[in-house]
């Protein structure tokens, strides 16, 4: 700029796109297409079903997922939990389906660090929850997001039984509840 004199118009431009397969509104761990091998456990307790995770980039949690099967039903209440149990966020589902994947958003975005472990979760009242055994014995990459191997993480796919959930931490045979964040 020579004194007062403005540059000429300027006019830039850029360009937007879809979301990544597999989600609708950002990353997710597991894709739409996605389905479990069982998908309704015959365990028909109240339990709390969770997944450990990371991001490997600063970012924030807009929701829960989860794979719902038949009868699994009754209000289920999506969770974001620190890796020592302070409870984050929480939203309840609506307008779901009969079966395939649920999701909820919170009220408001959650941010997380990168390279810390975080769980997410879901209440099933009544059980019936999709599960698939021996499978973290390796983690699970999509994009930033990670779902930790079960030898890495003191185990993975965690649950809690009671009525009403709660921060879920115990773990069998490396099993997927099939919990995902948004």
């Amino acid at each position: 700029l020579a004194g007062n004199a403005l540059p000429g118009n300027v006019t830039w431009s850029f360009t937007t796109s879809t979301p990544p397969v597999g989600c609708a509104a950002g990353n997710t761990i597991w894709a739409n297409t996605t389905t479990p091998a069982v998908v309704a456990d015959a365990d028909s307790s109240a339990v709390e079903l969770g997944v450990k995770f990371r991001a490997n980039t600063n970012g924030f949690i807009t929701g829960i997922r989860f794979y719902k099967g038949t009868g699994n039903t009754g209000t289920h209440v999506g969770k974001l939990w620190s890796n020592t149990g302070t409870l984050l966020a929480s939203a309840t589902f609506a307008s779901e389906t009969a079966s395939g994947w649920q999701q909820v958003d919170f009220a408001s975005p959650v941010a997380v660090t990168a390279n810390t472990v975080y769980v997410a979760s879901y209440y099933a009242p009544v059980g019936r929850y999709a599960a698939d055994g021996n499978y973290f014995t390796a983690g699970v990459t999509n994009g930033p997001l990670y779902a930790l191997s079960n030898s890495e993480s003191g185990g993975n796919g965690v649950y809690r039984y009671g009525t009403g959930g709660g921060f879920p931490s115990s773990t069998y045979n490396a099993s997927n509840y099939w919990v995902d964040v948004v």
